[in-house]
């Protein structure tokens, strides 16, 4: 089974130099620009605390560059706001057999995973392929640089929770669900992640937004931890159980997170990276890529209050900030708690 991983940012780069680094059968990285052509160069380079690796692996910027086969599997680790795009781009690329014939194309034949925060994803792959896998991620990767990667963690370099997003259509189905679920998770967790297989992966999901609130905060002001700062994360966070709530969206226990992220999650400095390092939106501000994935974060709190007629302020006050930032290319903390709090409580 080959993966193709479509996006080469944090997390889908970290996933491709893994499982170059531990697999027989490399990933195919899609990238672009800058990215594509260091990788191509001279590999992917991955530091941990624990090692730092230079990998190759196959490199295509777009899907006609792709041939794709029945064996492989779609991995989407995009930003949210970048997926509609990838996956038209990817939907009808015809899909050959063994023998090199066509039998079809990817949304009809190839499973899809959605590698990538927030809860939206799923519902838009949903609309053009058959087979859509929905992925909570837990994995502090940074990329900055062309084909450098950065895991904050080891030795385990991630965890995922996996599951089928909408029900198999037959027995058949469901049995090739289990054969596909059962190689995904020996092949990622030889390549050093850990991998949960679960029925329903949403509520995981649901919780993991509720920590990329703080995403929008972090980028916008920086690495701190003053009083007002903390303040806003425990208003922002609030909020989203809140809206939660009037929703009637249940979500994992933090005891129920503890035990299934164990011990991997020792963030520990990484020899030969100096500096701040931040999460995806600080990541997107750093790079100054002109967008940012606040509308699916903080965005979907505010779209579920608006959806049950409840306030939700504070989300929607980080959404329109954190788009205004990166919109102006503004780097990260380009302003402090006390500014961010008036423009937003106007307190």
């Amino acid at each position: 089974m080959r993966y193709v991983i479509v996006g080469a940012g944090s997390i889908g780069g970290t996933v491709a130099a893994r499982l170059a680094q531990h697999s027989d059968q490399p990933p195919l990285v899609i990238a672009r620009g800058d990215n594509a052509e260091a990788i191509r160069a001279d590999g992917m380079l991955l530091r941990s605390p624990d090692d730092e690796v230079r990998v190759d692996a196959p490199v295509a910027t777009q899907p006609s560059e792709a041939t794709l086969t029945t064996d492989d599997v779609l991995v989407f680790a995009t930003k949210t706001h970048q997926l509609q795009r990838a996956l038209l781009d990817w939907v009808d690329q015809p899909v050959q057999d063994s023998a090199g014939v066509v039998v079809g194309t990817a949304g009809e034949l190839l499973p899809v995973l959605t590698a990538l925060n927030g809860v939206e994803a799923e519902r838009l792959a949903l609309r053009f392929f058959r087979r859509v896998f929905g992925v909570c991620v837990w994995l502090p990767a940074v990329h900055l640089a062309p084909g450098e990667f950065t895991v904050r963690i080891a030795p385990v370099s991630g965890v995922f929770i996996v599951g089928r997003y909408g029900e198999a259509i037959d027995e058949a189905d469901a049995s090739a669900d289990a054969v596909l679920l059962e190689e995904l998770r020996t092949d990622w967790e030889h390549a050093t992640f850990r991998v949960h297989v679960v029925d329903d992966v949403m509520p995981w999901k649901h919780r993991k937004l509720i920590s990329n609130l703080g995403n929008s905060l972090q980028a916008l002001l920086g690495q701190t931890d003053d009083q007002a700062a903390r303040d806003l994360y425990a208003r922002t966070r609030q909020e989203g159980l809140d809206v939660y709530a009037a929703a009637g969206i249940a979500i994992p226990s933090d005891d129920e997170e503890a035990l299934w992220r164990g011990n991997a999650f020792d963030v520990r400095p990484v020899p030969g990276v100096e500096g701040p390092l931040g999460g995806s939106s600080w990541q997107s501000l750093a790079r100054g890529s002109g967008s940012i994935e606040s509308d699916y974060l903080n965005g979907e709190i505010a779209r579920l209050a608006r959806s049950v007629g409840v306030p939700a302020p504070v989300n929607e006050g980080l959404q329109r900030a954190a788009r205004r930032a990166a919109e102006e290319r503004r780097p990260p903390a380009s302003v402090s708690a006390a500014q961010l709090r008036r423009e937003i409580l106007g307190v």
